[in-house]
């Protein structure tokens, strides 16, 4: 196999790059909110707010994984429906998550589940063309951590459609604590092994074709196995089988330290590199777990116990801290000619402005908010302006080759 060193050479560099850049401006519209919510200058509405959530985990977050997803399976010169569903899924994407986060944005009826069903069809189908390529690619970590999050994020997609389907007419279609059940799916099941594929794909580049190992597999396994037992213990309204989760989550996580710290030692903040966005995702992971297992302990695996402010810190420690720092670490990857200083300024500023905000609300410390929260959205604003403006342009060289797939 001839191995591609950028984005440039690769097949579907067309719809990567669609999918990028709507991800990017999309997440505009989320610090944008972000920025006047926790600095309190403006309080929104409740739709307003699920919106910006939304807008977040769809518009950013799965997005970007769609265009990781093509990135690493679709390296090989595929032929027939493999070549040409990415054509149709890509811009699909973008015009179903924007249309679902308008309904958030406009409507509280039936629109929501009616959009929320063509977002999970755009899920299914990614789903459908990642298996379709399993064959032809090395089942690596990081390409297990993509199959794995797909699979849960197809199930967590249907878990919103019923669940909007529930709050539009009334009527309780699924057991337990089904409002509580979609997001559990898709910020254990779904995040964790995202980060995780994207962490070692930008730390470990020399892994992406190597086959996965045992330790590997129980790295991305145990974490699936964990979000599974979240979810149906919501459901089931099982907190034993919430608290059982904990094991599978801290050994999946410590697996992947020993994994990629040799990674993480490597990085020098002088080199503005993707692995630089990509080393905190290792360090947040650490926190979120350790979040995780003490708000189970503190509240028996409850819920809807568990303070809000609480809540928020760790949504945010994986949103942000997990997820925006891997995400900006492949759109780096994507985006060779961004200059190192650029980097290390959105590196620097997400990551002490998350570390303040996270602080002040594990505290409740309204004026930490405040001061950190803008300079976490406003680092992550002129992150996102360097990168859109380098991705319109094109790839015209630059000092990092992207990491390796085969083509």
């Amino acid at each position: 196999m001839v191995r591609s060193e950028r984005l440039a050479e690769h097949p579907h560099l067309a719809q990567i790059r669609l999918l990028l850049l709507s991800a990017l401006l999309i997440f505009v519209f989320t610090v944008v909110i972000g920025i006047l919510n926790g600095t309190d200058l403006v309080d929104f509405s409740h739709k307003t707010l699920l919106t910006h959530v939304h807008t977040g985990t769809l518009g950013w977050i799965t997005t970007s994984v769609f265009a990781a997803t093509l990135w690493l399976f679709g390296g090989s010169s595929p032929t027939g429906w493999r070549a040409s569903l990415p054509r149709l899924l890509a811009p699909a994407t973008v015009v179903a998550i924007v249309a679902y986060n308008l309904a958030f944005f406009t409507t509280t009826g039936s629109a929501r589940p009616t959009v929320g069903g063509f977002v999970f069809l755009v899920i299914a189908g990614w789903l459908t063309w990642l298996v379709g390529s399993l064959k032809s690619v090395v089942l690596s970590v990081p390409r297990l951590g993509i199959l794995a999050a797909l699979a849960t994020a197809s199930f967590g997609g249907l878990l919103g459609v019923l669940l909007g389907i529930m709050i539009a007419t009334g009527n309780d279609i699924l057991p337990g604590d089904a409002y509580g059940s979609h997001p559990a799916t898709m910020v254990i099941g779904f995040l964790i092994p995202t980060g995780m594929a994207l962490a070692e794909w930008h730390l470990r580049p020399e892994l992406v074709e190597e086959g996965a190992t045992r330790a590997g597999w129980a790295q991305i396994g145990l974490p699936f196995i964990g979000g599974l037992c979240v979810t149906i213990g919501l459901l089931a309204e099982s907190e034993p089988l919430i608290i059982v989760s904990l094991p599978f989550e801290i050994v999946g996580v410590g697996i992947m330290v020993a994994r990629l710290w040799p990674g993480v030692r490597m990085v020098r903040m002088s080199e503005g590199s993707s692995a630089l966005l990509a080393a905190p995702t290792v360090f947040w992971l650490i926190a979120n777990i350790f979040m995780f297992i003490y708000l189970i302990g503190r509240y028996q695996g409850d819920f809807d116990d568990v303070p809000t402010h609480l809540i928020l810190a760790l949504d945010h420690m994986m949103f942000i801290g997990v997820m925006s720092n891997a995400l900006f670490a492949q759109v780096r990857a994507a985006t060779p000619q961004v200059g190192s200083q650029a980097v290390r300024i959105l590196s620097l500023a997400m990551n002490v402005g998350l570390a303040g905000f996270a602080l002040g609300l594990l505290g409740d410390v309204t004026i930490l908010k405040r001061i950190f929260t803008p300079i976490m959205g406003l680092g992550i604003l002129y992150g996102v302006a360097v990168c859109v403006s380098a991705l319109a342009a094109g790839d015209r060289g630059g000092s990092e080759p992207a990491p390796r797939v085969a083509v």
